[in-house]
Formats: structure tokens, C-alpha cells, sequence
């Protein structure tokens, strides 16, 4: 399994930028416009035991994504699975810890390839290249949102 890390402070409390995670609608403002992803199904504010439709496409491919919310607790971490979708095994955390000058937020991203033909395409190595690319992304919108 492949694994993939970044952190990114925040000069707000935790509450506050755990709160704008747990909305749905605002995770769709932090995807790249490569992505070409839109929200089928979710609730307003996500909880434990939430789940999440998507439908995207990427490297030339239309997929649906089901997620579900496996952890979720108040203020600190959510954990989001990928529980239908185009990877072999997703597990996306945020992780919200207060500092002295606001909050850092650490993403962990435990994945496998696909199977099958795109899975001969797309390695570990060229997913992790691409997940630094789109966090580059990420990370802007949340310093333009938050600044």
C-alpha cells in the first residue's frame, strides 16, 4: 500500500476549519478544476457513518466515488473511505491540531493503484506526483479562503 502526506497552518482555530471540512459543498471548492468532480449525493454537514457520492473524471476516465465517513471526532479528525471508486484501497484523514499560530491541518492518504489496465498506468509513484500536484491546488484555495 501506498501512503502520501502534507500539512498546511492555518492562522484560525481548529473549530473553524474543522467546521468548513465537515460540509461537502466545501471540499468540492478544494478540488482542482482537473478533477472535473461534482457532488451526486451527501448530507449538509458530514458525521460518522456519512457517505458521499462523486463523480469525476481523471486520466481520461469517468468515475463514481462512494465514500463513507469511518472517524469523525469534534474539532480533531475525519477519516473518509473510499468505499466504491477507481482505486484498489482509499483512505483519505484530516487531522486539526491546534499551534501557536492557528491550526495545522495534516492530510494522510493510504492508497492502492487501480487494478486492471489503469492500473498498469498509473503507479504508486505517478498517483503520489499527482496528489502533490492537486495539493498544491488545495492548499492555495485554503490560503485564498482562509487568509
Amino acid at each position: 500500500m501506498a501512503h502520501y502526506t502534507a500539512s498546511l497552518e492555518i492562522a484560525r482555530p481548529a473549530s473553524e476549519l474543522f467546521s468548513f471540512f465537515t460540509r461537502p459543498a466545501n471540499l468540492l471548492r478544494l478540488a482542482a478544476p482537473e478533477m472535473n468532480l461534482s457532488l451526486l449525493a451527501a448530507p449538509e454537514v458530514i458525521e460518522h457513518g456519512s457517505r458521499l457520492s462523486w463523480q469525476g473524471k481523471r486520466w481520461g476516465v469517468s468515475q463514481k466515488i462512494i465514500q463513507e465517513v469511518t472517524l469523525f471526532l469534534l474539532d480533531q479528525q475525519i477519516v473518509i473511505e473510499q468505499k466504491q471508486g477507481p482505486f484498489g484501497h482509499w483512505i483519505h484523514g484530516h487531522t486539526f491540531e491546534a499551534t501557536d499560530a492557528g491550526t495545522r491541518i495534516a492530510e494522510s492518504i493510504d492508497f492502492s493503484p487501480p487494478s486492471g489496465m489503469l492500473g498498469y498506468l498509473l503507479t504508486a509513484d505517478k498517483i503520489r506526483a499527482d496528489l502533490e500536484k492537486l495539493n498544491v491546488f488545495r492548499m492555495n484555495k485554503l490560503r485564498e479562503i482562509f487568509p
